[in-house]
């Protein structure tokens, strides 16, 4: 039968499915569906992706990231860009932020809850494990804090699965006559904790505390007494745990006291750098001490007049050898970290009247600044993996 023996009516509908079957062979023909592979076919190759695809992975970052703890959460900067959060509620503290590989940053909650972002995968979490003392680190990816009454606990972040387990446990010598006080873990870091213990009567003030460093599974090693009459809060250990650098505060009345800075070698030498206000009449304290991975410590002294309500904002120091100095240019900080050439990030006073060790976090590169987030109380720099 020839199309002019079709009648009329089926003529359209069957020329439309002779279009739809010569359109079809064409896609084929051109795309070789249809076919099987074998000679002179070939399989298909995927077209390449747009830009504007989604990603599955994150970016890698070009240079060093940026740790920071805030009031309400705690957070990854690359650049400008807040790129992993962990949302709570975090007070101000010495506690270190970012475990010692660079994998992870981490807080305690207010609640004694362990908050953590992976930096690789950049998700935040909480873990419910109760923490109930200062966090340090412990080489790679572990963190350690102090469980009453002679417990180092320690947990390693780079396995999900892990539970809190027993590092060592750590007896102080005993003391005739005198019942101590609970001992506290103050920072660690690099194989090292340290331990602070008031074995003498307590001031008003609450101290003096007497340090202990314990590295390994042997006795801990004594430190001494800290000269000044409130406890030992803020300190830090170089990278390697070899050295120990703490602030004091020598408290005259409720209302003030002086500073002191204290760096103790792995031989028992040590070395006081005195901070003193700029007048007689004025009070100093330490509210931050940090270790960069070159160099020796940095911190902020903070002043105010002992006579009247009047605070000066705090300023960034710098230790040598035998010498404390002003850093230069002079600097205007509660904490401070070197990005890269030219960039660095600050903790600057969010009002004239400061008070706490907190403050907004700024992003400056050259004489630009950029603000990132309010109610920061700390920092740490974490480079690129290799």
């Amino acid at each position: 039968m020839n199309i002019l023996q079709i009648p009329k009516n089926l003529r359209p509908r069957l020329t439309l499915v002779a279009m739809l079957a010569l359109i079809v062979g064409m896609v084929a023909g051109c795309t070789g569906l249809g076919q099987e592979p074998g000679a002179g076919s070939s399989t298909l190759k995927p077209s390449p992706s747009s830009p504007f695809d989604p990603t599955t992975t994150a970016p890698e970052p070009t240079g060093p990231l940026l740790a920071y703890r805030a009031a309400d959460e705690i957070g990854l900067v690359d650049g400008t860009t807040v790129i992993a959060s962990a949302k709570g509620a975090f007070a101000p503290s010495n506690d270190l932020i970012a475990t010692e590989d660079g994998r992870f940053v981490f807080a305690r909650t207010t609640d004694n809850r362990l908050a953590t972002i992976d930096v690789a995968t950049r998700k935040g979490a909480t873990r419910d494990i109760p923490v109930n003392s200062a966090l340090g680190t412990s080489g790679q990816s572990v963190v350690v804090w102090w469980e009453q009454p002679n417990r180092l606990m320690r947990l390693d972040l780079a396995d999900p699965d892990s539970r809190p387990e027993l590092a060592q446990t750590v007896d102080l010598p005993p003391l005739a006559g005198i019942r101590p006080g609970e001992p506290r873990l103050l920072v660690a870091r690099g194989g090292t904790a340290i331990i602070a213990r008031v074995e003498a009567p307590p001031s008003p003030f609450g101290g003096p505390d007497t340090l202990y460093a314990v590295r390994g599974p042997g006795s801990p090693t004594p430190l001494g007494q800290a000269d000044a009459n409130s406890p030992v809060s803020v300190a830090r250990l170089s990278p390697d745990g070899a050295r120990l650098a703490y602030a004091v505060y020598r408290a005259t009345d409720h209302a003030c006291g002086s500073a002191a800075v204290v760096v103790t070698d792995a031989d028992g030498s040590q070395q006081t750098y005195d901070a003193a206000g700029p007048d007689a009449q004025a009070g100093s304290r330490v509210p931050k001490l940090w270790w960069p991975a070159t160099g020796l410590p940095k911190l902020s002294l903070m002043t105010w007049r002992c006579d009247r309500p009047e605070t000066f904002p705090p300023l960034v120091w710098q230790l040598s050898d035998d010498s404390i100095t002003q850093v230069s240019p002079p600097t205007s900080a509660v904490q401070t970290a070197e990005l890269e050439a030219g960039q660095r990030a600050l903790i600057l006073p969010e009002d004239g009247a400061y008070t706490d060790p907190a403050g907004a976090l700024v992003f400056e590169d050259g004489g630009r600044r950029i603000t990132l987030k309010s109610g920061v109380d700390a920092i740490a720099v974490i480079e690129p993996a290799t």
